[in-house]
């Protein structure tokens, strides 16, 4: 009710703006692009998995020095889930923007001296690591193409009230009342990313309700005993209750040239877990089984911080920029089970800890070469029930209790910045990763060409492995106006 108000309270102001006045066209501002995006398997050659056409447009409105409005919408349509019949399962969710997605941001923003107010749907990007959202936990996120998309693109806009107060110079206190929610998504099976975890249990779903039986028949039970049952799987969203809004504070300040936050975020966590809640078991007239299973999200809390400074003084630290994250996931739910066959058996209730450090210089004048160690800690090395191990959550392969993991980017450009090589290499310390490298050529100001490769290696079992077979060569065409 709350997010339906605002937009069209928002639209209403537009509108009326338009009818009852004079327009400056010097306060309105439209923009926009075309895309293509376009890929093809690069270690198996199983010929095109992306032929994605994006068209978004933006609307700005100044009305006067108090207040602004922006809208941008955005559709798109991926042709590739109509030539193979391998993506069939994945074509309904996959294959074009869903239900009123194609509403990206709409806004109204309100500035007056110290005081800064956003109402609307928006996004609010936290922390300042690259690929590694670790404070970056205010919007859920769509995880079709895993990671591999612009930040602004991976994050769900949400509708929120986002108040600023600024005290004093290079300080501001933000708090975010968050009373929408919108799960994360993520690509179901038989698109090309498609979570491991995911498919385990869709494959065992599916296994079930192919078996033959009156309705269904299941080896369950002492010795493999055959039962005739069914497998019942319900999803349970939070209520829309004022209880149950995300809540968040960041206040961040400047100390001696040290940049830092604190940031403190309450509610819901966007990835439903899923539990076994019972199963019904009957001995006579025949042996039947009901296994209900629900997929539920939990409320869970995130304490961290961010520093930031860059040294100017003579030295050998002279010109390196620091950057560091770091956050408390507490009562963040963690799945444990059999890694061996990617079986969940129950979930945990952790806290959690994240934290990065990044090193950021330019070398050689246009070079820039940043650097970044993360660990991701678990609160416990096991799980506290026997024959268990802790399970990667997008896997269910086997988690490490310390998680140590590597990026380097190098960047540079060429003819007076119209042409940008760029590389990025993520890894970890289980010799799993992704190696990206790319060259974006400006033909000229509103035409944009990249071409790149994401190769993906490690393990089926690790959150980069699973992708291995779906590595990619991509091109982006890119028009805006």
């Amino acid at each position: 009710m709350f997010k339906r108000f605002l937009f069209i309270f928002s639209i209403l102001l537009l509108a009326s703006r338009f009818a009852f006045a004079e327009i400056a066209t010097e306060n309105l501002t439209i923009a926009g692009y075309f895309k293509n995006e376009t890929s093809l398997g690069l270690r198996t050659f199983s010929g095109v998995s992306k032929f994605k056409n994006i068209f978004q447009v933006s609307g700005e409105y100044k009305f006067n020095e108090y207040f602004t409005s922006f809208v941008t919408g955005k559709y798109w349509y991926d042709s590739v889930y109509g030539w193979y019949d391998k993506y069939d399962p994945a074509q309904y969710y996959m294959q074009h923007i869903q239900r009123t997605d194609w509403l990206r941001d709409c806004y109204l923003d309100y500035t007056n001296g110290p005081w800064f107010l956003r109402l609307g749907k928006q996004q609010v990007s936290w922390g300042q690591a690259d690929g590694v959202p670790i404070l970056d936990k205010v919007n859920p996120v769509d995880f079709t193409e895993i990671s591999l998309p612009d930040a602004v693109d991976l994050r769900i806009p949400l509708w929120m009230a986002n108040i600023n107060y600024s005290p004093k110079v290079n300080s501001n206190l933000q708090f975010l009342f968050i009373p929408d929610f919108e799960q994360s998504t993520a690509a179901p099976p038989g698109a090309p990313f498609a979570f491991r975890s995911y498919k385990i249990f869709m494959d065992s779903k599916e296994g079930i309700e192919a078996l033959p039986g009156a309705p269904n028949k299941i080896p369950f039970g002492p010795l493999g005993t055959n039962y005739f049952g069914t497998l019942n799987t319900n999803i349970y969203y939070p209520a829309k209750q004022f209880e149950n809004s995300k809540f968040g504070v960041q206040w961040s300040d400047r100390i001696s040239d040290w940049d830092y936050t604190l940031n403190y975020l309450y509610g819901f966590d966007y990835l439903a877990r899923t539990y076994l809640d019972s199963t019904q078991l009957t001995f006579f007239p025949t042996r039947t089984a009901v296994l209900n299973y629900s997929r539920r999200f939990k409320i869970d809390q995130m304490v961290g911080g961010s520093l930031n400074h860059t040294f100017t003084e003579n030295g050998i630290l002279k010109g390196i920029t620091l950057r560091s994250d770091a956050a408390v996931y507490i009562n963040e739910p963690t799945y444990y089970g059999n890694p061996a066959t990617g079986k969940s058996e129950g979930v945990n209730r952790w806290n959690n800890v994240f934290w990065l450090m990044g090193l950021d210089k330019s070398v050689f004048t246009n070079w820039l070469v940043s650097f970044q160690f993360a660990q991701y800690i678990m609160e416990h090395d096991n799980p506290g029930v026997s024959n268990y191990q802790t399970l990667n959550s997008s896997t269910n392969g086997a988690q490490d209790a310390v998680e140590n993991i590597f990026s380097l980017k190098i960047s540079t450009d060429f003819m007076n910045e119209r042409v940008k090589p760029e590389i990025m290499w993520g890894f970890t310390d289980d010799n799993q990763g992704k190696l990206s490298p790319k060259v974006t050529y400006e033909v000229n100001d509103n035409l944009w060409l990249t071409v790149g490769i994401h190769y993906f290696y490690g393990d089926k079992k690790d959150s980069n492995g699973q992708y291995r077979d779906v590595s990619q060569f991509y091109t982006q065409v890119k028009y805006t106006f």
